[in-house]
C-alpha cells in the first residue's frame, strides 16, 4: 500500500473559505468550481521543443479575470488550463495566514474522478458541472448553479462540437464523489518564475554540496539575474497595457449575466413572434386568428376558415414549429372554427 502523507486542505468557495481541522500535513487550496474557468489550447502545429513558449504566448491573450493565475497541465500536444482569479486568491490565503508560494492551488475539478470518454455531469461543492471527455482527456466543461434543463444540455453539447447523433437530450444523473487527495493531471512547471526558482535551488544545492563557488559561476548568475529583471519589467509594461482590456472584457461579462438575468424575468417569448410562428403553420385557405388569450405559460387561440379546419394537421405543424408543447384542440360544433390550447417553453438559458 503506497504512503500517503496527510494534506491540510483549505476550500475556497464564492461566499465563505473553509480551513481544515488538522493542524499536519502538506497545504492544499482547493478551489470551487464558479471561481475559475476551463480553456485548452492545442499546440500541435508547434514542435515540442518551442510548446512551452507558444503556451506563455497564448495565456497572454486569454486572460479570464484582470490578474490571472493558473494550473496547467499537458496531454499530448494540448495544453489544458483552469485559470483564476490572482487578487481574490492572494486575499483570502491572506486572511488565513498563509503565504501563496507555499501552498498548491487545486481546482475542483482536477480532484474529481476521470472519465475515459462521453458527456459527464457532476455534482460540485456548489452547482453542477457539464463535461466532455476524449480520449481521457478533458474537452469542454461548463458550470450551472443548479441541474440544466434541456436546452441548456443541449446548448453545451452544440457548443462542445458534439454532432446531433452523439447528443443527449436530457443530462443524465450527476456524479457524485468525494474529492480525491491529488490531482489527475499532474501540473506543468513552464513558467520563467517556476523556471528561475527551480535554478536557484540548483545552484544552491551545488553551492552547499561543492563549497567551491567560481569566479564564472558569479558571473554568470549575475547576467542571469540582470536578464530576468528585464524580463519582468517587461512583463509589468505589458501588464499595464493590457489591463484597461482586461477591465473591460470583465465588465462586459458582468453586463452579459446581469442582461441573463434580467431576461429571466419573463422567460418566454414576446406575444408577436408567437403570433408570427402561429400564422407561419395556417392553411392558406384564408383561414385567420379570430381569438387570442395568453395567461402565464398557456396559450388558447381560435382558428376560423371558410373550410373545414384541419386541427390534426396544425397541432402536427405547432408542435414542430419551436415553442409549443401539449398542444391540443378543445372540443366544439363549428368544423370551421376550432381553439387550440397549449403550454409555452421557456426558451431563457445560463452562462458558462
Amino acid at each position: 500500500m503506497p504512503l500517503r502523507f496527510p494534506v491540510r486542505r483549505f476550500v475556497q468557495s464564492t461566499e465563505k473559505t473553509q480551513a481544515p481541522a488538522t493542524q499536519f500535513g502538506s497545504l492544499q487550496w482547493v478551489l470551487a468550481r464558479p471561481l475559475y474557468r476551463f480553456h485548452v489550447i492545442d499546440l500541435v502545429q508547434v514542435p515540442a521543443k518551442n510548446r512551452a513558449q507558444a503556451l506563455k504566448l497564448e495565456l497572454a491573450q486569454w486572460t479570464p479575470f484582470v490578474q490571472s493565475d493558473y494550473y496547467v497541465g499537458w496531454h499530448g500536444h494540448q495544453a489544458l488550463v483552469w485559470g483564476w482569479d490572482a487578487a481574490k486568491l492572494n486575499a483570502a490565503m491572506a486572511s488565513m495566514g498563509l503565504k501563496r508560494s507555499k501552498v498548491q492551488v487545486l481546482p475542483e475539478t482536477l480532484l474529481q474522478p476521470p472519465v475515459q470518454s462521453g458527456l459527464s455531469l457532476v455534482r460540485c461543492l456548489e452547482g453542477f458541472e457539464g463535461q466532455l471527455w476524449r480520449a481521457g482527456q478533458l474537452s469542454h466543461s461548463r458550470w450551472w448553479p443548479q441541474v440544466p434543463s434541456s436546452d441548456e444540455w443541449l446548448m453545451f453539447q452544440r457548443d462542445a462540437g458534439l454532432p446531433p447523433s452523439e447528443q443527449q437530450a436530457q443530462p443524465a444523473a450527476p456524479r457524485v464523489h468525494p474529492l480525491a487527495s491529488g490531482p489527475w493531471l499532474k501540473a506543468s512547471h513552464g513558467s520563467d518564475t517556476s523556471a528561475l526558482q527551480t535554478e536557484r535551488l540548483a545552484f544552491a544545492m551545488a553551492a552547499m554540496l561543492l563549497l567551491v563557488p567560481t569566479l564564472w559561476f558569479g558571473m554568470g548568475w549575475y547576467q542571469l539575474q540582470i536578464k530576468v529583471d528585464q524580463l519582468s519589467a517587461e512583463k509589468l509594461q505589458l501588464q499595464s497595457q493590457a489591463t484597461p482590456i482586461a477591465q473591460a472584457r470583465s465588465q462586459a461579462l458582468d453586463h452579459q449575466a446581469r442582461i441573463l438575468a434580467l431576461r429571466s424575468l419573463v422567460p418566454y417569448p414576446e406575444q408577436l413572434v408567437l403570433m408570427a410562428k402561429v400564422t407561419q403553420v395556417l392553411p392558406q385557405d384564408k383561414s385567420f386568428l379570430k381569438d387570442w388569450d395568453f395567461q402565464g405559460r398557456q396559450l388558447k387561440f381560435t382558428v376560423s376558415s371558410v373550410a373545414e379546419v384541419s386541427a390534426t394537421n396544425i397541432i402536427g405543424l405547432l408542435q414542430q414549429a419551436g415553442p409549443f408543447r401539449d398542444v391540443k384542440a378543445l372540443p366544439g360544433r363549428d368544423p370551421k372554427s376550432v381553439t387550440f390550447q397549449m403550454d409555452i417553453k421557456d426558451t431563457v438559458g445560463s452562462p458558462a
